[in-house]
């Protein structure tokens, strides 16, 4: 039994009838999915095969994955007591990532690191099964060679709408390998309808359905996983090239203003480049702007900080006058005076403005 694929999707919720099939099916494709894997389990533990024992370790931790998202969506449904808001929640679930499937951290080659849907991870699983039970010559269910034969031909149905996901260029290269392995199954089923024995022919033709089938899931999330990354990427430089013309112009104003006004350089934002559209090149991308924001901090920072010391002296030199209080001093007189036209240049010279209003504070100061 292949797993059931959903009705709509996460911006076409279906109806409660829709849910309450999908639910039921799922349920029923999740316990044969297990029994099959402790029969494997069961096998390859009494032939001592290691390598298939970590296969199915895999395998089982995507299978948990399904499960948990089940328990989800059996809580959200709550024994059919849904509105049309909770039908929109239940879409949500069944169609956003399962990221709790794999390890954090894994790689791509590794099997791991991967963020499919609820629909996805169990196409996946039935190919993982497939493919555990082929290559390690198992039979997990006692099946005649017709019913291998329809599995086989579902499982290329899947396969046709999986490439059909991928964009014009990819087709263009998946075109081939799908056709050949959809010729080699139709030999098999003529075969079989002519009384010839397949059964030595089926074990290679799954073994092939199986790893094209994962191999077209795994590259369609590695390239939605992909476009995520360069969308993210170009957001970003958009905002940053933004922000270094806002920084530019609060520069421009701190150096017209003050003076000495900070040294630091703009970084240049569109020095690096459009985004690359290579999954190789995009997280250094990434991390190359992270520095060009890092440095922007700096750079805003510093001259925020020396426009606001004109700000501070003009309230220091006021707060040293109403010390003072009224009577007339000739010596503070003439350093308000000085300080007051240094007040006013552009830039103001701070180094200079500092130190005369430090007296004049000293001056309105009881003896």
């Amino acid at each position: 039994m292949s797993a059931p694929w959903p009705v709509g999707d996460a911006q076409n919720p279906p109806t409660a009838q829709e849910m309450l099939a999908y639910l039921d099916s799922l349920g029923t494709w999740i316990d044969d999915s297990r029994r099959q894997l402790d029969r494997l389990d069961q096998k390859l533990q009494e032939t001592g095969n290691g390598p298939g024992v970590q296969d199915l370790s895999m395998t089982l931790t995507v299978w948990q994955a399904i499960r948990t998202r089940y328990q989800d969506l059996l809580t959200t449904w709550d024994s059919g007591r849904v509105t049309e808001v909770d039908l929109k929640k239940l879409a949500v679930l069944t169609w956003s990532n399962l990221n709790d499937m794999l390890a954090p951290g894994a790689s791509i080659s590794s099997g791991g690191g991967l963020a499919l849907s609820l629909p996805e991870a169990c196409r996946m699983l039935d190919a993982l099964v497939a493919q555990l039970s082929s290559r390690y010559q198992l039979v997990t269910i006692p099946t005649q060679t017709s019913a291998r034969i329809t599995a086989l031909l579902a499982q290329m149905d899947r396969i046709h709408d999986q490439a059909q996901l991928d964009p014009a260029p990819v087709r263009a290269l998946t075109d081939a390998p799908v056709a050949d392995l959809a010729a080699a199954i139709k030999d098999l089923v003529d075969k079989a309808d002519r009384g010839g024995d397949v059964g030595g022919l089926l074990g290679p033709v799954e073994v092939r359905a199986a790893q094209m089938e994962r191999d077209l899931i795994v590259t369609h999330a590695e390239r939605q996983m992909l476009g995520e990354k360069i969308a993210q990427a170009q957001t970003r430089r958009e905002s940053l090239i933004y922000r270094e013309k806002a920084v530019l112009d609060l520069v421009a104003k701190t150096r017209a203003s003050v003076d000495p006004a900070p040294k630091y350089a703009v970084p240049h934002v569109e020095s690096l480049g459009e985004v690359p559209d290579r999954a190789d090149l995009v997280d250094a991308y990434l991390a190359r702007l992270d520095q060009v924001s890092a440095a922007l901090d700096i750079v805003q920072q510093a001259n925020e900080e020396a426009y606001a010391l004109i700000a501070a002296l003009v309230s220091r030199l006021e707060k040293a006058q109403a010390v003072a209080g009224p009577g007339a001093d000739p010596v503070r007189e003439t350093l308000v005076t000085q300080v007051n036209d240094l007040l006013h240049r552009s830039p103001v010279p701070v180094q200079v403005v500092e130190p005369l209003i430090r007296a004049v504070e000293a001056s309105g100061r009881p003896s």
